[in-house]
């Protein structure tokens, strides 16, 4: 059919002509629907990206950070900080701690981060993390730094330490064992040797209520009453005493342990004096305890972080006060325990102790030396508590050290044979030795070395105890070496 007034060869050219205009139109148009179509999908997927990550951001509780190819810090960012780095001065010190770990170049997951002071920016995190890093390129291929995470592992320190104040209490009070609950229920994190005859099943690492199954139904109920109980409940049931703390910010702790032997009517002044302490002592510890938490739950989102930092440090000067209590109960044990006098082989007892060391920080690169066949007579509980204690300390006084150096070895004093522990950690002045082995007293700040003022006053009286002496040399920043005595 030909277009009105034309000849039907040119309403052919005419319908050719139309379509090659309109038929590219409505494509152009096609396609200009899919790109808008496209672009709104985009735009879409884009805003519930932006939107995912702001959440995320929002609910992330680890620090990220970001390096450049020269490991200098180009982001340290908290959760719900805006981006912007820390002043100078605490961007040198994590520069600082950060680089050894950057060094290699390679990506790496949770290693420690120990820093010398808390940044003000962060202090409620504390001085110790736990750091991941995965490297990047550039467009070429280059190295272009890192991003990563960092994470408090503050409560994690908090509780080696408190484990660590503790192992004398425990090693000394007839047996028993101590357990965290993370959340999960108490597991067993230590566990006395003492104990392992009349509990049959316990292991550290496994769930509590699951081994005092064998300790009768009593103990079992006690075990759920005391978990809903504050701080510082103590239920003694069935020939056990189970007594809770505070391990840890958010981390309750609990003592499990046999209960001594009833004493006689009136009994000796050692055991009044260990109950005026264990029961008088307390009580006011648990009123300040349990009304600064209570402040701290029903008003803590009215203050401000110094204001919760505030109560925070008042549930730790309680805690540290309990682990005091705790340290008096023991040195009043220790000068009336019956001793166990039999060979002792000190060498097996040292490597036992550098295992559990070197098991809390595989990280560390150290160089311990323990003499074979060190033998002595004595006490094994108590001769291993004085190992634990001097290793201890000589491990966590070389902690700041490129490489750890610990010995244990005999040396000759005249006629006499005597022992020593050997470090090249951070020492200490001699015009100060006088105080080194009385209660509570510590030559470093707790900033710098976590502890109590305990350890070397038990060591002292275990020592004296089986018919030895003790006493130390140093020199600030160069080691020291401690020398002990035992009767053959």
């Amino acid at each position: 059919m030909a277009l009105a007034g034309c000849s039907p060869a040119e309403g052919s050219t005419g319908i050719a002509l139309l379509l090659g205009v309109a038929l590219p139109l409505v494509a152009y148009g096609f396609h200009a629907l899919g790109q808008l179509r496209v672009q709104r999908q985009t735009e879409s997927t884009l805003r519930a990206l932006r939107q995912e990550l702001r959440l995320r951001r929002e609910i992330d509780t680890a620090w990220n950070w970001r390096s450049d190819a020269r490991h200098g810090l180009l982001q340290w960012q908290g959760p719900g900080q805006a981006d912007k780095l820390p002043p100078p001065t605490e961007l040198a010190t994590l520069e600082t701690a950060l680089r050894p770990l950057l060094q290699p170049g390679r990506s790496f997951l949770a290693l420690p981060l120990h820093l010398p002071a808390p940044l003000a920016s962060s202090a409620a995190a504390g001085r110790h993390w736990r750091v991941s890093a995965c490297a990047c390129v550039d467009d070429t291929g280059a190295f272009d730094g890192f991003v990563g995470r960092a994470e408090s592992s503050e409560a994690e320190h908090h509780l080696q330490a408190t484990a660590a104040s503790l192992q004398a209490a425990l090693a000394v009070a007839g047996g028993g064992a101590l357990a965290w609950d993370e959340g999960t229920g108490y597991v067993i994190q230590q566990l006395a040797t003492p104990t392992l005859a009349p509990w049959p099943g316990a292991a550290p690492g496994r769930p509590l209520a699951e081994c005092v199954a064998p300790l009768g139904e009593p103990v079992a109920a006690a075990l759920r009453d005391i978990a809903r109980q504050p701080a510082g409940t103590r239920l003694d049931v069935a020939g056990w005493q189970l007594q809770r703390f505070d391990a840890a910010p958010g981390v309750d702790g609990l003592w499990l342990a046999p209960l001594p032997a009833a004493a006689p009517s009136g009994g000796s002044e050692a055991e009044q004096f260990s109950m005026t302490v264990s029961h008088d002592l307390r009580a006011p510890i648990r009123v300040v305890e349990g009304f600064t938490r209570i402040v701290k739950e029903d008003y803590g989102q009215l203050l401000d972080r110094v204001g919760n930092d505030h109560l925070d440090r008042v549930l730790g000067a309680a805690a540290r006060m309990n682990l005091m209590i705790d340290a008096l109960l023991t040195l009043a044990r220790l000068s009336t325990q019956p001793l166990a006098r039999q060979p002792v082989n000190l060498s097996q007892l040292a490597q036992y102790v550098v295992e559990d060391l070197r098991r809390h920080a595989p990280e560390r690169q150290a160089d311990i030396e323990i003499e074979p066949n060190l033998t002595a007579h004595g006490d094994p509980t108590l001769l291993r508590l004085v190992l634990e204690n001097l290793l201890g300390n000589a491990w966590k006084y070389t902690s700041r050290c490129a490489r750890t150096q610990i010995a244990l070895r005999t040396v000759m004093q005249g006629a006499q044979r005597s022992f020593e522990v050997r470090d090249n950690g951070a020492g200490f002045d001699m015009r100060s030795a006088d105080r080194l082995f009385g209660l509570f007293q510590r030559l470093h700040s707790t900033n710098d070395f976590p502890g109590h003022g305990v350890g070397l006053a038990s060591v002292r009286r275990i020592v004296q105890r089986h018919g030895g002496t003790i006493w130390a040399e140093a020199e600030v920043g160069r080691g020291a070496v401690f020398h002990f005595t035992l009767p053959g």
